[in-house]
């Protein structure tokens, strides 16, 4: 058995390193696939909205099985279902069926997101915010691998299935790897007494009324990250004109960027309230997304780029900040729902826009996302004194 405390927290890592390269291949992959299957660019937008949507809902049901039976067995089954079901892709030579794949990888990525950042708030209790920043560091730097990889396949002539194979098969040892090991694994015996008392508890969460706000906040901020990674290279090819394989490459920009904010935010969230990073990195991104959408050339791209940075300690400073407002029973159901709203508004907002862009062009729908961007600034920073006496209450 794998017992040693930095081995799991090395698993822990690589898996949602393997989900950054996971949603980072998907983004990239979109024009080839388009190609491949002569799909017009609403229906390859599918692709994004069925793995988004299994991706959500199986936040939300991981939180819960890591309630019940660990986040051990959470990650090996997400490990499992990624892993057989990337391998398959490009077995099928019609689109339906890859949708149906795609949908699969969902439920996989969806239980390694969860069973990541539940497995580090209880590894490290006392140090979430600076683990959980480092853990989401992982996410940005298996994006950067994807994109990179992404794009030196296109270039090579590669089918657009071959990343995926890659990724495919660390994830399964991956997912072997958790079999061995008890870390992570539930404080109680699943029973009706532990049913009983977490049924008690989760009353007690939908009661909390801050959490509900963080809720709404998350569901907006990440939901304008998600649809900035997955429209991101199909906007700057089809609309600014780059090739698949730069566009790939402004990705990869995108996710050193996020990466090293991450970096940064990891070092200061220990200083600096949460609120103030969460607040400077939303309206950070809604200038970035407005600039690169307003300008163009150069400095168009290096804007969009930027959106990276912005995005960077989002997720975790946020995941970070709603888990100080519960008790830690209920850990992995409460961050199982910030998880899935944030994943469902991804979901919605790129099936808006590749929707729009059917009618109205991808220039002008892309502005659905920087209103997204801007609601999200405007709602944080609406609440953000409630957010900031409850953290000087915890702190």
């Amino acid at each position: 058995m794998i017992r040693n405390k930095y081995m799991v927290l090395g698993m822990t890592f690589m898996s949602l390193g393997l989900l950054g390269a996971l949603i980072s291949a998907i983004g990239a992959s979109l024009p080839p696939i388009q190609k491949f299957f002569g799909v017009d660019i609403s229906e390859v937008g599918s692709v994004t909205t069925y793995y988004q949507l299994s991706y959500a809902f199986f936040c939300f049901f991981g939180g819960l099985l890591t309630d019940f039976f660990g986040k051990n067995r959470v990650l090996a089954l997400g490990g499992f279902l990624y892993g057989i079901c990337t391998l398959a892709l490009g077995m099928f030579g019609d689109f339906s069926s890859t949708l149906v794949l795609f949908t699969v990888i969902g439920i996989g990525g969806g239980l390694f997101f969860i069973g990541a950042n539940t497995m580090i708030v209880q590894l490290f209790p006392d140090q979430r915010g600076k683990y959980l920043n480092l853990l989401h560091l992982c996410f940005a730097v298996g994006s950067v691998i994807a994109s990179l990889m992404v794009s030196g396949f296109v270039s090579a002539g590669f089918k657009w299935n071959r990343v995926f194979q890659i990724l495919g098969s660390l994830a399964l040892t991956v997912g072997i790897l958790f079999i061995f090991t008890k870390a992570g694994s539930p404080s109680s015996t699943p029973g009706p007494g532990l049913f009983k008392g977490l049924l008690a508890k989760y009353k007690q969460m939908f009661g909390n009324k801050l959490f509900l706000s963080v809720l709404i906040s998350n569901t907006l901020a990440i939901g304008a990250q998600f649809g900035t990674i997955y429209l991101l290279v199909l906007f700057l090819s089809t609309v600014r004109g780059l090739p698949v394989p730069s566009a790939s490459l402004v990705l990869a920009i995108f996710f050193v960027l996020q990466g090293t904010g991450r970096i940064i935010v990891s070092s200061l969230i220990s200083k600096i309230r949460i609120t103030t990073i969460v607040s400077f990195l939303l309206a950070f991104l809604f200038v970035a997304l407005a600039g690169g959408w307003i300008t163009r050339g150069l400095l168009s791209v290096i804007l969009l780029a930027l959106t990276g940075l912005a995005c960077s300690g989002l997720m975790p400073s946020l995941i970070a900040l709603a888990s100080h407002l519960l008790p830690k029973e209920v850990t992995g159901l409460a961050l199982g729902i910030l998880s899935m709203l944030g994943a469902l508004g991804g979901m919605g907002i790129t099936k808006l826009v590749t929707r729009l862009a059917g009618t109205i062009g991808l220039e002008k729908a892309f502005l659905a996302l920087i209103a997204l961007s801007l609601a999200a600034l405007l709602y944080f920073l609406a609440t953000r004194k409630t957010f900031a006496a409850a953290e000087r209450h915890k702190g």
